[in-house]
């Protein structure tokens, strides 16, 4: 439901089709009509039919755990599959949705663009180079990015001023550069980041944004590419 959709949106669809469908099985046994019945007003229909043939697919089987065979399965993508893998199962697993993409792109890569194909396989890198070291601490890392990009780096303002990360961000300092010389932020070379620097900030990211249960997400949380 989360795909491309804010979760204040699904949340009013969410307990109520799991009200109907408590698990995949019964999704599975349910004729497809009434499984889009109940997504009815949610919209992006695919999801809804993608969500039914998984199920079909797994039949009396549980969802796997590993990030490479949940991609397999139908309508799950890789940002799909790394949050199942990592909020569903803890396991040390990457995501990339828009808000991660912003923030670990203005921080390493402020010169990438997010939506271009170099920007995305960039993002992707820097997420697997920020993962701490165990599952359970990335479920946590996660979220915390997750959030940082809806509440803190925002796509249309950058509070940098209360940013856990803006100490090493590549894009607040070329931002203090531009007030302090003048200097046009498109022509000045960005600073070269050092290898610790994905290690200390995802260090910092968690240090300062902490969940107690996954059902805490922030209902500001945007959907997923």
């Amino acid at each position: 439901m989360l795909q491309q959709t804010q979760v204040a949106r699904v949340l009013g669809f969410y307990a109520a089709f799991l009200e109907k469908f408590p698990t995949l099985q019964h999704v599975g046994r349910a004729r497809r009509t009434a499984v889009l019945s109940a997504w009815k007003g949610l919209g992006y229909y695919a999801r809804a039919r993608n969500l039914h043939t998984l199920a079909r697919t797994l039949g009396e089987a549980t969802l796997p755990e590993d990030p490479a065979v949940l991609v397999t399965l139908p309508g799950i993508g890789a940002y799909t599959a790394g949050a199942i893998a990592s909020f569903a199962f803890e396991k040390r697993a990457a995501l990339v949705d828009t808000n991660v993409a912003r923030v670990l792109l203005r921080v390493f890569a402020p010169r990438l663009d997010p939506r271009t194909a170099r920007g995305r396989k960039a993002a992707w890198a820097l997420a697997e180079a920020t993962l701490p070291r165990t599952g359970r601490a990335t479920w946590t890392h996660n979220q915390a990015v997750m959030e940082l990009g809806a509440t803190v780096c925002t796509a249309r303002v950058r509070h940098c001023h209360r940013c856990p990360v803006r100490g090493l961000c590549q894009t607040y300092e070329r931002s203090r550069n531009k007030m302090a010389t003048g200097v046009s932020e498109t022509t000045g070379k960005a600073r070269r980041i050092s290898s610790s620097k994905p290690g200390r900030a995802a260090s910092a990211v968690r240090s300062t944004m902490k969940y107690s249960a996954p059902r805490d997400m922030s209902d500001r949380t945007t959907g997923i590419v």
